[in-house]
């Protein structure tokens, strides 16, 4: 059935957009409130769910209205303390949740969903009738009333072109409520309710502390509304401020009048910095942005090769010296540019991990487990293009860790264990700062390298006789294959050996690795390295043959020159000591089919990591750094082993960038032939 709503669709893309910001704030806030039940909180989610009700009601989204007053009657229950946090309520506030999600969608196409609503406002109403014992410890006792004080009386003015003034003028309430007791308001609570709302609206505050802050804490409390064009505050009287009474004033759209030059700056400032704040860009502007900016950083690169080349055949000269001067300025302004265009695309993490508590509750409480999930760097920023490909990795790892790792509570408390699971999931900056490292840890069983390697045996995998020679840390490698899995029992959340290899290959796609840490009894911890953005990258450019090659400055760990007789055969795989460690080394004319190379005294050797694993790559010659633009190989070219794609130098020529993870790949697997 199709659907119209009472908006533009400018109105409905700006519906859409606070609903998102809503939605996402109640989810995390649901979860929070079944662990720690404060006013606050309380206050915070019952603001939250009125805002969707006024919003949705304004264009005319019935159904939506109809569910989000269900919630707000529950939350106003809870935090009047009739009833009580339980996971039954958890479970039906987060239920409404979802119905919210699948109403939303209705506004994007504008057709009625498949959803019957009524179940769903049966669960809220059910646990809203569950009265709360009068000694209830989870019960949240309402704020004391407050008839004493001094008051201020606050004026405030909405933007003229206020979408939802109703919606506004009810959070403006709430806002000062927070701060302290709204004695009256014009228009009151009642007519806010009918939606009889003008742009203007006055309240009297007698404040929970009565401090020379009071003003400051009333002004930033209606300052975080959005559509509000001015706020005043002065200390109340009967007939009104007392003359010489100083008035705190912001106004973010009137102009002061009668105020100096100095506070019309101040003024200004503040109208600016609040645009700056509210201001929404379309991604795929950004994004065009971006491949303009890469576009610009091969010309500059270019540039750059055109002055050094009329340098060497000329020599000296004033107008070479005026290009190459020209060059510079132009080099460093594209990197300023490429910085912050780069910053503008990055995003705190937190986007990503806000999903996770929702879905360990679910699990756990699905597989009969008790689990808590604590979540670290959530602040820590990377490129949104990488943010949108590493939450199904993540996801996975999460799900596996409460399905497999995380034992039933009987069993942690028959092995000294507390009762609850702990999974942590926590991010943050290499030490470089060129990429991100998230872990994903346990506190579980470990994983059973003697089991892996039984399992892959039986389903064929593998040879007796080769896992008989299979060191502990190449067993527990064996999670990546494809196909193999050690659950006892096939499950909807895993047990079907599709998963660990996929996930592999996701973060790879990233040019990213990850590596196992476990112990048995103790817990594992998986920890993932990619690139902090994937648009221009620094790179190690290296000759082979008439070819230039680059190698992602993230995977290369230092560069050797090696005389020919240092090189040993192991197993008839070529290798070098490094520090007491033995390299294997990977010819990369061998691995083009170019011809060897004739004879020389040094071999220049790039040592690359993918994982816990070294290799080092035999090259010509070593070009030194820079930065690139990768170029998609198209599919014409397919996927090459060891090829993450092209891209083009500054003299015009194109070049291939080496996949890092496919070249280790292949060096274990001819070592592992060669055994």
């Amino acid at each position: 059935m199709k659907l119209s709503f009472d908006a533009s669709l400018d109105d409905l893309q700006i519906f859409l957009q606070e609903t998102d910001e809503q939605i996402a704030l109640l989810d995390e806030a649901v979860l929070r409130l079944e662990r720690d039940a404060t006013p606050d909180l309380l206050q915070a989610i019952f603001r939250a769910a009125h805002t969707l009700k006024g919003s949705s009601a304004s264009i005319g989204h019935t159904r939506m209205a109809d569910l989000t007053h269900a919630l707000e009657g529950v939350l106003d229950k809870l935090r009047k303390g009739s009833v009580a946090v339980s996971a039954a309520l958890i479970d039906a506030l987060l239920a409404g949740l979802d119905a919210l999600r699948v109403l939303r969608e209705e506004v994007v196409t504008a057709e009625a969903a498949d959803l019957d609503l009524e179940p769903v406002l049966a669960q809220l109403h059910a646990v809203a009738a569950v009265e709360a014992p009068a000694a209830a410890a989870s019960a949240v006792a309402p704020p004391p009333e407050l008839v004493t004080g001094e008051a201020y009386q606050v004026e405030v003015e909405l933007a003229k072109e206020c979408l939802f003034p109703a919606v506004r003028a009810f959070q403006i309430v709430l806002a000062l409520q927070s701060v302290g007791e709204v004695v009256w308001s014009n228009p009151s609570l009642a007519a806010i309710e009918a939606e009889h709302v003008g742009d203007r609206l006055s309240a009297l505050v007698v404040p929970a502390a009565s401090t020379d802050e009071t003003p400051a804490q009333l002004e930033a409390a209606v300052r975080n509304v959005l559509e509000v064009a001015s706020v005043s505050v002065h200390l109340h009287q009967p007939d009104g401020p007392p003359a010489g009474q100083e008035r705190r004033v912001i106004d973010l759209g009137i102009e002061a009048r009668g105020a100096s030059d100095s506070e019309k700056l101040q003024l200004a400032a503040a109208k600016m910095q609040r645009m700056s704040k509210t201001i929404r860009f379309d991604v795929e502007r950004l994004d065009e942005l971006m491949n303009l900016v890469g576009e610009l950083v091969i010309e500059r690169t270019r540039l750059v090769q055109i002055a050094s080349t009329l340098e060497e055949q000329i020599g000296e000269n004033a107008h070479l010296g005026e290009l190459r001067e020209a060059t510079v300025r132009l080099a460093r302004i594209t990197d300023e540019l490429q910085q912050k265009t780069m910053s503008a695309r990055m995003l705190p993490i937190e986007s990503v991990f806000s999903r996770f508590p929702r879905t360990v509750r679910d699990l756990a409480r699905k597989s009969g487990k008790e689990v808590e999930l604590v979540i670290e760097g959530q602040e820590t920023e990377l490129d949104r293009s990488v943010i949108e490909q590493i939450g199904d990795p993540l996801l996975h790892l999460l799900r596996n860790a409460v399905d497999h790792a995380v034992e039933p509570p009987e069993e942690r408390l028959a092995a000294g264990k507390p009762r609850a699971g702990r999974v942590r999931l926590a991010a943050y900056l290499s030490e470089g700062e060129n990429e991100i490292v998230i872990q994903v840890q346990d506190d579980g069983r470990g994983i059973d390298a003697a089991r892996l390697k039984a399992k892959a045996v039986e389903r064929g995998l593998l040879t007796k006789e080769a896992a008989e020679r299979m060191s502990e840390g190449e067993a527990i490698e064996l999670i990546f294959a494809a196909g193999l899995s050690t659950a006892e029992r096939v499950t909807d959340v895993s047990g079907r050996g599709v998963g660990m290899d996929i996930v592999r290959a996701n973060i790879e796609k990233l040019n990213g690795s990850i590596t196992i840490a476990t112990q048995r009894g103790v817990g594992t911890t998986f920890t993932i390295r990619v690139p902090l953005t994937l648009a221009i990258i620094p790179v190690m450019l290296v000759g082979v043959g008439e070819s230039v090659c680059a190698v992602p400055l993230v995977a290369v760990v230092e560069t050797l020159r090696v005389r020919p007789s240092e090189i040993r055969r192991v197993r008839r795989a070529e290798t070098v000591q490094l520090r007491g460690m033995v390299l294997p080394l990977l010819r990369l004319r061998e691995v083009f089919g170019l011809p060897p190379a004739p004879a020389a005294d040094w071999l220049f050797v790039l040592a690359v990591r993918w994982g816990d694993r070294q290799v080092g790559l035999v090259v010509d010659r070593l070009l030194g750094g820079q930065e690139i633009v990768i170029k998609p190989l198209g599919e014409l070219f397919g996927t090459i082993e060891g090829v993450g794609g092209a891209m083009i130098l500054g003299d015009g020529r194109v070049g291939l960038v080496l996949d890092v993870p496919g070249l280790v790949k292949r060096a274990v697997r001819e070592r592992g032939a060669a055994a």
